[in-house]
């Protein structure tokens, strides 16, 4: 019994003795073909408060006084140009248009009648002028009534969407006094006041980042217009951007951040598809002389198939890190052909070279 005890603590002594990292297996010797690429380096960004707003936003009102009839929208109503958003009461107005339709017809018969005469001889010249002058002030007051009446109808200026109600039917609506709100969701910008010290170093089509606060992460923008005049109170100027590809939660009036770059030393970013997970630990495999190495890291913020760096041993430009490493892989293994693969911040581009 004493000797199979001491059998067991030399195994168990044995075992204890190999202190190998986690996820490490004795190789077989077999040769490993893999694809490699360093890390990039991205520039140091700076974030400023933003707001989403659209470039095609209107207050909705009306030309003439009258008495709401019915509102043919609701808050996120999505509508499109000419489409009916209030109708008034326009009882008068038609009635202004059917006494103006039969003055016109009126005006209109009276002058073929002066007209025919004339042709006959049994009219004067200043008898068919005053009839031509007649028939022009009807058709023009005829016009003007029914213009009216158009009036009597809002419309939508533009495809877009209702962000704001502020009328409801019996209520008087009045000229130039805002009913509806809407905005235009395909021509959303952001807009950001930075600090005074950025002045001249952003221009149209400069690079940015835009973010939805509680919404995905980062995207790219481009800067479409900057007002190169600081507000004298915060010493702030405006700069707009425009997302490059659709931006979820951006809708107007949401904040979001703006982040330019500071000019600092940045951090490093490696393909997020070079990360193996062990449990709970993250690592990546690198060549090292010709041997592949698992090496444990420490990640942070994640954006475009590309995640930041923050700490692994022996990191730097000439780190050459798998890609897509496959199940097989263990560390320890000898390696054979290496392919260099070009990468920057998630936009991969193979390039010819083998060792």
């Amino acid at each position: 019994m004493r000797t199979k005890l001491s059998l067991m603590a030399l195994v168990l002594g044995a075992a204890a003795c190999g202190g190998d990292e986690p996820g490490r297996v004795e190789t077989s010797g077999a040769v490993v073909d893999v694809v490699v690429t360093s890390p990039g380096r991205a520039s140091a960004m700076a974030t400023y408060a933003a707001e989403v707003t659209s470039e095609r936003s209107v207050d909705v009102a009306t030309r003439m006084s009258g008495t709401v009839r019915e509102v043919h929208v609701e808050l996120g109503t999505t509508v499109r140009a000419g489409d009916r958003l209030i109708s008034l009461d326009a009882a008068d107005v038609d009635a202004r248009v059917e006494a103006a339709r039969a003055a016109f017809a009126l005006a209109e018969k009276n002058h073929g009648r002066i007209d025919r005469l004339a042709a006959a001889g049994a009219a004067s010249t200043q008898e068919l002028d005053r009839s031509s002058a007649g028939l022009e002030a009807a058709r023009s007051t005829l016009a003007e009534a029914e213009a009216q009446e158009a009036y009597a109808v809002v419309r939508a200026p533009f495809d877009g969407v209702v962000t704001a109600r502020r009328i409801d039917a019996g209520d008087l609506a009045n000229p130039g006094v805002p009913l509806l709100s809407m905005v235009d969701p395909d021509t959303i910008k952001i807009v950001a006041d930075l600090p005074g010290h950025l002045v001249g170093s952003l221009q149209p089509g400069a690079q940015v980042e835009i973010e939805i606060v509680g919404g995905g992460g980062p995207v790219a923008a481009r800067v479409t217009r900057v007002v190169p005049a600081l507000v004298s109170q915060g010493r702030t100027f405006r700069v707009e951007a425009r997302p490059e590809q659709p931006l979820p939660g951006a809708y107007p009036g949401a904040y979001a951040r703006l982040a330019v770059a500071s000019g600092g030393a940045g951090s490093s970013w490696i393909p997020e598809d070079a990360v193996v997970e062990r449990g709970q630990l993250r690592g990546v495999f690198v060549v090292e002389g010709d041997t592949l190495r698992l090496r444990w890291v420490r990640l942070g913020a994640r954006r475009a198939g590309a995640v930041e760096l923050l700490a692994g041993p022996g990191f730097g430009d000439e780190l050459r890190i798998v890609r897509r490493p496959g199940v097989a892989l263990v560390d320890g293994l000898p390696v054979g052909t290496v392919r260099e693969e070009a990468w920057i911040l998630g936009a991969a581009a193979a390039v010819g070279g083998t060792r």
